[in-house]
C-alpha cells in the first residue's frame, strides 16, 4: 500500500501500505510527520471557483506543482520537492513527461479547432479517427505517469507511513467519513496495481465521503452533481432528458455504483489485512476483473453523450434564467459581492498567516454559509514558558494572530449578514413572480438563476471542460488530456500540505 517497503515481501509485490511490523520500524527511524500535498478537487462544470483555500504560510504547496495538478504522481512529487530529494534524473523525467503530454494536448486542441464549424456527425467521425491515431502515444503516456508515480514514492514519506490505525481495526466507534475518504484518497495515489480508471473512482469516492451527510436528502443537497468521465468531472444534466437517454443514464449510474462498491469493499478489506504479503492481493485481482467492466462503462457513457448532443451542442448545454432581467441582475450582483467579500477576507487572512509563518502554530480557516471559521493553535507538544521567556513571547504572538483573524472574521460576518438580507429580499420577489410561497419552489428557482449566472461568467473558462465531458468521438485518454489542460488553465489554489496521520482523531 503506501510506499515501496523493503521490510517485508509486500514491498516487492505490491508497493503497499506498511504492515504493523514495518510501521514500528519506521517509527524508530523517524517520528516527525511530514506534510503531504494533495491536489485540489476539480470544481463542478460552470461552478464558481472558490479561491479561498489557505495556500501560504507553513506547508505551502510548492509552486512547481501547479503544472501537474491532475497527475497521479502529484503527492509524491510534492514530497520530493518539499524535502529537496528530487534528483536531476527524476526532474528530467518529470519535465520530459510534461513536454510529451503538452504536445499531445496541442495536437488535440488543433484538431478540435479545425473541426469547430463542422456538423455534428462529421466532427464526431473525424475525432474518432484522430483518437485512433493518438491512442498508442496516449497509452505510452499513461504508462509513463504510472512509472513516475512509483519512482517518486519514498516509503517513509507517504501519506500512511506513520499511520497507527487501519480501516479493518476492531474499533467500537467505527470510522468517520473523513477517515475513510482520506484512506481511499491515499490508495488512489500510492497503491500499486490499480488501473488509472480505478484511481479516478477512488478520488470520486473520497470526494463523496468528504461531503457525506446524515441522510440521503442532505447528501444530495451537499453534492447534487453527477460524476461523469473524465472523472472526477462533475456536471448537472437537464431535468427533461429524453426517455432513452434517461434510461441509459440510470443504467450507467447503477453499473458505476456497483464498480465503486466493489472497489471500496476491496480497499477496506485490504487496508485491514495482517500479514498481507501471505494473502492473495484482492486489489490486483479486482483490477483484472474490472478491466472489461470499466470499458463497458465508457461505451455506455459514449451512448449517453450521443443522446445529449441531439438536445444541444456540447458547448451550449445551459439553462435560461427563470427570472426577469432586472431580478437576474440582482442575483448576479449578490453573487459577485459574495465572491468579492470572500476574496478580500482570504487575502487579509493569508497576509496575517504569511507574517506568522515562523511561529510554532497551526492555523486553518474556511468559509461557511454564515461566516468565516478559523482555528489558530500552538503546534502540538508546544508549551508556553514563564513570563518574559521566549516561549511566552511566542504564545503572545500566536494570540495576536488569533485576534487579528477574529477581527477579519467579524468584518466578513457583517458583509454576510447584508448579503443574506439581500438574498431573502430576492427570495420574496421570486415568490411573488412565480406565485408561490413554498420554500422548495422559491429555492429551486433561485438556484437555477444562480447556475445561469455562473455559466455566463465561466462560459469561456470552462469551454474545454464541457468538450472533454460531452463531445462525442473522443477517447477516454483524450478526454483526460483535455480535462487536465483545462485544470491547469483554471489556476486553482494549491492546498497546503496535510500532516502525515499517526493516531485517530478524538474530535468525533
Amino acid at each position: 500500500m503506501l510506499g515501496t517497503w523493503l521490510c517485508t515481501p509486500t514491498a516487492a509485490q505490491d508497493g503497499g501500505f506498511p504492515s504493523m511490523d514495518s510501521r514500528s520500524q519506521m517509527r524508530e527511524m523517524r517520528l516527525e510527520p511530514l506534510p503531504i500535498f494533495f491536489p485540489p478537487n476539480p470544481p463542478p462544470l460552470d461552478r464558481s471557483i472558490a479561491r479561498t483555500v489557505s495556500t501560504s504560510g507553513r506547508y505551502a504547496a510548492p509552486a512547481e506543482l501547479a503544472g501537474y495538478v491532475d497527475e497521479i504522481f502529484y503527492p509524491p512529487l510534492g514530497t520530493r520537492i518539499y524535502t529537496k530529494t528530487l534528483s536531476d534524473r527524476l526532474r528530467g523525467q518529470v519535465e520530459h513527461y510534461r513536454t510529451t503530454k503538452q504536445a499531445l494536448q496541442n495536437e488535440l486542441r488543433a484538431e478540435l479547432d479545425r473541426l469547430r464549424d463542422s456538423d455534428r456527425a462529421t466532427r464526431a467521425s473525424e475525432l474518432a479517427a484522430f483518437s485512433r491515431k493518438q491512442a498508442p502515444r496516449i497509452a505510452e503516456l499513461e504508462n509513463s505517469a504510472e512509472q513516475l508515480r512509483r519512482d517518486l514514492i519514498n516509503s517513509d514519506q507517504t501519506w500512511g507511513a506513520l499511520r497507527q490505525w487501519r480501516l479493518g481495526d476492531n474499533d467500537r466507534r467505527g470510522f468517520s467519513p473523513l477517515e475513510i475518504g482520506q484512506t481511499m484518497r491515499g490508495y488512489a495515489y500510492y497503491q500499486n496495481g490499480l488501473l488509472p480508471a480505478q484511481r479516478r473512482l477512488l478520488r470520486e469516492i473520497s470526494i463523496e465521503m468528504a461531503t457525506a451527510a446524515d441522510s440521503t436528502a442532505n447528501a444530495t443537497i451537499a453534492q447534487p452533481y453527477l460524476f461523469f468521465p473524465p472523472e472526477p468531472a462533475r456536471v448537472l444534466l437537464p431535468d427533461d432528458l429524453p426517455a432513452d437517454v434517461a434510461t441509459k443514464l440510470a443504467a450507467y449510474q447503477t453499473k458505476k455504483s456497483g464498480l465503486k462498491k466493489d472497489l471500496y469493499d476491496a480497499v477496506y478489506k485490504y487496508d485491514g489485512q495482517k500479514l498481507a504479503f501471505l494473502r492473495p492481493n484482492v486489489l490486483k485481482a479486482l483490477a483484472e476483473k474490472q478491466t472489461p467492466l470499466l470499458a463497458e462503462l465508457d461505451r455506455l457513457a459514449d451512448e449517453i453523450r450521443a443522446g445529449l448532443t441531439q438536445m444541444a451542442e456540447p458547448t451550449a448545454i445551459a439553462e435560461r434564467s427563470p427570472l426577469s432581467p432586472t431580478l437576474q441582475g440582482r442575483v448576479e450582483a449578490m453573487m459577485t459581492n459574495y465572491a468579492i467579500a470572500q476574496k478580500e477576507a482570504a487575502v487579509q487572512v493569508e497576509a496575517v498567516l504569511a507574517e506568522a509563518k515562523e511561529l510554532p502554530m497551526q492555523a486553518s480557516y474556511r468559509f461557511d454559509g454564515d461566516g468565516l471559521k478559523f482555528v489558530v493553535a500552538p503546534t502540538r507538544g508546544y508549551r508556553g514558558g514563564g513570563s518574559g521567556g521566549p516561549q511566552s513571547s511566542s504564545m503572545a504572538q500566536i494570540e495576536a494572530v488569533r485576534n487579528r483573524i477574529s477581527s477579519i472574521a467579524e468584518t466578513y460576518g457583517r458583509h454576510v449578514v447584508d448579503l443574506v438580507n439581500e438574498r431573502e429580499a430576492i427570495r420574496a420577489e421570486i415568490g411573488q413572480a412565480i406565485g408561490s410561497t413554498k420554500s422548495q419552489s422559491v429555492d429551486s428557482t433561485l438556484f437555477a438563476a444562480m447556475r445561469v449566472a455562473t455559466a455566463r461568467e465561466n462560459e469561456s473558462l470552462y469551454r474545454d471542460y464541457r468538450i472533454a465531458v460531452f463531445q462525442p468521438g473522443l477517447s477516454p485518454g483524450q478526454r483526460q488530456l483535455l480535462f487536465d489542460s483545462m485544470l491547469e488553465q483554471l489556476n486553482l489554489p494549491l492546498p497546503r500540505g496535510e500532516m502525515q496521520p499517526i493516531y485517530r482523531s478524538n474530535s468525533w
